[in-house]
C-alpha cells in the first residue's frame, strides 16, 4: 500500500486530500476570497516565502487577514467548531 506524501508547513503536515477538502468547502472558498482581496498579492508572497522555508514570514504576511474576526470565524467552522 502506498503511503501518501505529506509536506511540512510551519510544523504541520497536510495530505493533498486534506487540502482539497478544506479548499473545496464553502468556508475554505470564502477564506480564499478574503486572502485574495488585494488581487492575491499577499497570498502569492506568503506562498513564495513558505516554499522557501520562511514560514514565519509567510504567517506575518497573512496575519492581517487571518486575524480578522471574519477569517477567525471561517477557520473555526473549517476546524469543526461553531
Amino acid at each position: 500500500m502506498r503511503q501518501e506524501q505529506q509536506e511540512p508547513f510551519g510544523g504541520f503536515s497536510f495530505t493533498p486530500q486534506e487540502i482539497s477538502r478544506v479548499l473545496g468547502s464553502p468556508e475554505g472558498k470564502q477564506l480564499l476570497k478574503l486572502l485574495q482581496r488585494d488581487g492575491g498579492k499577499a497570498l502569492r508572497a506568503a506562498a513564495a516565502a513558505a516554499a522557501a522555508g520562511r514560514t514565519e514570514e509567510a504567517k506575518g504576511i497573512l496575519a492581517p487577514v487571518m486575524e480578522s474576526a471574519e477569517a477567525q470565524a471561517l477557520v473555526r467552522k473549517i476546524n469543526g467548531g461553531v
